[in-house]
């Protein structure tokens, strides 16, 4: 809910235009302290709602505001930074980024990890590999906000994902970024249906699902062409979207 208060040309938004932002400054004194605080918080907790977000900015363009303050972080006595962060996390250019949450158990989907990760970053393609065993689920969030493709690294355990790739693939449908492509690579031994279960977990997720890549034990050189083959796959992709 918001609530606009005509006589002190004042915005209380509630969630919207929040940070994680703790300071003993009530007001944001310089806008590029508050940038990824806020990006956190519109990762974590605003971007399932981006399409409201839209029209919401949309009327809030006829309003005359001088001050923006949500119920989380320090007041916006300029609120034209914040609100162009916003347009940009909602409806701007996507980044020709590739984002790579990823576990490994005995260091063959590490190997697929960073050949995928290598290959892409050869061809001009920014990628933020995440290690999901210790890492900072807030941090994968805020690179899901601009990224244009999500590719999902996991090992096969007991014929299926390891249980945090699926709580990776839980969070993004859960979060519903607005990524085009998405993939999964990773290892297995005795088969299993780890590429089917990851899938069945994001039916939010609007994308093009590339060919995974899954290959037995510790990938060998020749295995690992199709790896390389997928990284092609994505550079292709990306400038047909017109993203480098």
């Amino acid at each position: 809910m918001l609530t606009y208060v005509r006589e002190k040309k004042a915005l209380f938004p509630c969630d919207l235009f929040g940070s994680h932002l703790a300071t003993s400054e009530l007001f944001i004194s310089d806008p590029s302290h508050v940038y990824r605080p806020a990006k956190r918080y519109f990762a974590e907790i605003m971007m399932p709602f981006r399409n409201l977000i839209v029209k919401h900015l949309e009327r809030l363009a006829t309003f005359d505001i001088e001050l923006i303050a949500p119920s989380h972080g320090p007041l916006h006595t300029d609120p034209r930074p914040i609100m162009d962060m916003y347009r940009q996390w909602v409806s701007g250019p996507l980044a020709n980024k590739v984002v790579v949450p990823y576990v490994s158990m005995h260091g063959s989907t590490q190997v697929m990890v960073d050949r995928l990760t290598g290959a892409l970053a050869q061809k001009g393609v920014q990628v933020v590999p995440h290690k999901l065993s210790g890492g900072d689920t807030g941090r994968l969030a805020m690179e899901l906000v601009d990224a244009a493709t999500l590719i999902l690294g996991t090992p096969t355990v007991l014929a299926g994902a390891h249980p945090q790739a699926a709580y990776a693939a839980i969070l993004a449908n859960a979060l519903r970024p607005r990524i085009m492509f998405a993939s999964i690579i990773g290892s297995f031994g005795w088969g299993g249906k780890t590429v089917e279960q990851l899938l069945s977990l994001v039916p939010n997720l609007k994308v093009e699902v590339l060919e995974p890549v899954i290959l037995k034990g510790l990938p060998s050189e020749e295995a690992l062409a199709a790896v390389d083959n997928l990284a092609a796959l994505v550079v292709e992709k990306h400038r047909g979207a017109g993203l480098m």
